[in-house]
């Protein structure tokens, strides 16, 4: 296993909390494909024509060059510090462990939230083609996913690129059935909402990109990573980018903008036109597939993160235990599977999706602003470096406060509440330290 420094709290100990270097590109890829596509590709494209009209395919498009704008900065990064916890392991190591506990905290209560779309995303469609109802199907996948991760992340990576592969195959195929049924008079006219509706899809869109920040995460897990991570980030980017173009242009095509932003379930609704009753069901099995490899994706972050915090002393120290058959940080793991359940049984999607897109948004900020300190530092060039800097990091910064502006009253209140909460828990903490100190 490589090497990696964990700054002044490393000790002889220390090993017997490593992760272990297993994940290939490969399975990089699937863990970053697999947590973007879960919810943005069957939810977000509804509700970005549902805005913008046939102009949800520019959307996209803005959506991703504004992800790819904070990814370069990102990956640079997570070639420095390969570590377990990903944005919070960089803040860290860069800004101290004060202001790496907050955005540790931010960064994990972000999934935490955001696993409710995508558990409650995966309960819908399994109640669409089951009955079962929603909450059910969830707490069936969070107890799933824990299991699988316990048995370690190497058979949860094989799991991850399996599902993913799958899923891939089967939206190709819905879009290349779907072109030959496209209606070019269905994306006409094509800015019906005007310049605001395509910056609000942009918006939207840029959430369904989310997920590349999972390959840093796990970056102590995987092989080679100063090459595999930065090639994983960006291969994740790319993937997803074609696929949301390919399959936005055959459901807009298909099916008219106005029905499809109306439809809970979008590309099932778009496949009934062309391949009738079965294909809306093959679309339902697809969706069941994506939110299943979603979030397990969004298990394995959350439990990396509170493990490199716990590991670094900022959360208790039972969250850093690694089993030593599966080097799976099993506490960790157990602990987030039963919050993800929590989030599950609040039931509210549109709540947990405010809290989540702000503490998610905010996260970013942090991570700019250690990159230019690093910059500053100077050292040794990394395999990885964002090109024109002067540019790039200027652009990041803007998007993300954008994004941030445009959270709403609840995620920015909500957020800010987590964050404070998790202030106050370190505050008593460091407390008790100092007296027992003194004793």
């Amino acid at each position: 296993m490589h090497e990696v420094e964990h700054g002044s709290d490393n000790n002889a100990g220390q090993a017997a909390r490593q992760l272990r270097r297993v994940l290939r590109l490969r399975e990089a890829v699937a863990l970053g494909v697999g947590g973007t596509i879960g919810g943005g590709i069957f939810v977000l494209i509804g509700v970005a024509a549902g805005h913008a009209g046939p102009a949800a395919l520019l959307a996209f498009v803005l959506a991703f060059c504004a992800s790819l704008l904070i990814a370069l900065p990102y990956a640079e990064l997570s070639c420095r510090y390969p570590l377990a916890g990903g944005g919070y392991a960089f803040v860290r190591e860069l800004l101290g462990p004060h202001q790496g506990f907050l955005m540790g905290w931010g960064y994990w209560g972000a999934y935490i939230f955001v696993s409710g779309y995508v558990t409650l995303g995966f309960g819908g469609y399994l109640h669409a083609l089951t009955g079962l109802p929603a909450a059910v199907g969830a707490l069936g996948l969070i107890a799933a996913c824990t299991i699988l991760n316990l048995s370690g992340v190497r058979l949860s990576g094989l799991a991850q690129s399996l599902v993913i592969g799958t899923a891939t195959a089967a939206l190709l195929v819905f879009s290349l059935l779907g072109l030959s049924h496209v209606q070019l008079a269905h994306l006409t006219p094509f800015f019906p909402y005007g310049p605001g509706g395509v910056a609000l899809a942009t918006l939207l869109a840029f959430l369904a990109f989310g997920g590349f920040d999972m390959v840093a995460a796990a970056g102590e897990e995987i092989v080679s990573p100063e090459r595999n991570l930065p090639g994983a980030i960006l291969l994740t980017l790319l993937i997803v980018l074609g696929l949301y173009l390919l399959t936005t242009f055959v459901a807009l095509g298909d099916l008219p903008w106005k029905q499809l932003g109306t439809s809970t379930a979008p590309l099932a609704t778009a496949a009934a036109q062309f391949l009738g009753p079965p294909g809306q069901q093959l679309m339902a099995v697809i969706a069941i597939l994506t939110t299943a490899a979603t979030g397990n994706a969004v298990l394995i972050v959350t439990s990396r993160v509170s493990f490199a915090m716990a590991r670094d002393g900022l959360l208790p120290g039972l969250l850093a235990s690694v089993q030593s058959r599966t080097g799976a940080p099993w506490a960790a793991i157990l602990l987030n599977g039963l919050l993800l359940s929590l989030v599950a049984l609040s039931g509210s999607i549109e709540l947990v999706a405010a809290i989540g897109g702000f503490l998610y948004v905010l996260h970013f900020l942090f991570t700019l602003i250690a990159l230019l300190i690093l910059r500053r530092r100077g050292g040794p060039p990394p395999a990885f470096r964002t090109p024109v800097p002067w540019l790039l990091l200027p652009l990041a910064f803007a998007c993300c406060l954008a994004l941030l502006i445009t959270s709403g009253l609840t995620g920015v209140g909500a957020g800010l509440a987590w964050l404070l909460v998790g202030l106050l828990a370190y505050g008593v903490a460091l407390k008790v330290r100092r007296m027992m100190g003194k004793q």
